[in-house]
């Protein structure tokens, strides 16, 4: 009798017991925010690697296996986040000559710069990692490899890294 009543409460339980829920992240600092000044106007086009196209966060658990997170996922498109945090991050740059502009927000821009991004994840090792190339209107174009510390677990942690990493991003995209 004790046995039944006792898997009776496990079953009930675990019924009762709800799932983890389905959680979104915005990626900070994602809400274009055009800038003081007058200048050229270059659109900022950013080309996803196809897995980072899917709406989940992205971790990679171990040298060769990547996690796509399905109930941990973006809260707007990853594309545009990016190029308006870019473009943002590109326009508080010292001594910059151009106003950057989300690709989608441009109008008819007398040039553009590409920034393909291979990958766009969290790592076991307690980093993240943004990596790829840029191709400026001129020709000229630069590999970018970025690996931020990552401050504490979980999701939030990776994307406010994330978001540091991008800030490097733009760095490097604008050094000499």
């Amino acid at each position: 009798m004790n046995k039944l009543l006792l898997t009776a409460a496990l079953l009930l339980s675990s019924a009762c017991s709800t799932t983890a829920g389905t959680e979104y992240f915005a990626l900070p600092d994602s809400q274009y925010q055009l800038p003081d000044g007058r200048g050229n106007e270059t659109a900022v086009q950013v080309i996803l690697a196809d897995p980072l196209d899917h709406g989940g966060l992205v971790y990679q658990t171990d040298p060769l296996h990547l996690n796509f997170a399905r109930q941990n996922l973006w809260a707007a498109p990853l594309k545009p986040s990016l190029e308006a945090s870019l473009a943002n991050k590109l326009n508080r740059q010292p001594n910059r000559h151009n106003r950057f502009v989300p690709s989608d927000r441009s109008n008819k821009p007398a040039q553009t710069v590409k920034i393909y991004i291979e990958r766009f994840n969290g790592t076991y090792l307690g980093h993240t990692l943004i990596q790829g190339y840029t191709q400026w209107p001129n020709g000229s174009g630069r590999n970018f490899q970025i690996e931020t510390p990552q401050q504490g677990d979980g999701y939030s942690a990776m994307v406010q890294s994330l978001d540091q990493g991008l800030e490097r991003v733009a760095n490097e995209l604008t050094a000499p």
